[in-house]
């Protein structure tokens, strides 16, 4: 079981650390013509990382055939997890600023900043929801093929 803990702690210290750099890392958004600044960015990406996590943790609580199959759902959970955060993060830190005027008051928006967590999480939904399916297709054509082996070497009359 607590091999099992480890996994839900990579996939969700994977997402609040992806949140932690982006948010640490990112531009303010600048306005107005005294170049007033907000944080946005780490005003909105917890959002992602708590949507992100509750579909990790509902796809963790969903049952599985075997402890084998619950192990392996998990792990596919938390790798594709982690390297959906690893790369938003990565791409987060390489993105630039969207900029144009009004007027003569400037607007900077972090734009790509604020889409690519919000990208991330959308797409942990979807691993977290397909995923354990996949896992659990393999492990049923492996199951499949074990008894299709115990039957071949038998003559059925």
């Amino acid at each position: 079981m607590q091999r099992n803990l480890a996994w839900v702690a990579l996939a969700l210290g994977s997402i609040w650390l992806a949140v932690a750099i982006i948010s640490l890392a990112s531009p303010d958004l600048v306005y107005g013509a005294d170049r007033d600044t907000f944080p946005l960015i780490p005003a909105v990406t917890w959002m992602s990382g708590a949507a992100a996590s509750s579909y990790v943790l509902r796809a963790l609580v969903t049952r599985h055939p075997t402890p084998g199959d619950q192990r392996n759902a998990w792990i596919g959970i938390a790798m594709s997890t982690t390297a959906i955060w690893a790369l938003v993060t990565l791409v987060t830190l390489l993105l630039p600023e969207f900029s144009f005027n009004i007027g003569d008051d400037p607007i900077i928006i972090p734009l790509g900043h604020l889409m690519a967590p919000a990208a991330a999480a959308v797409a942990t939904g979807i691993a977290a929801q397909y995923v354990p399916l996949l896992t659990d297709a393999a492990a049923d054509e492996r199951r499949a093929e074990d008894r299709t082996g115990e039957y071949a070497d038998k003559e059925i009359y």
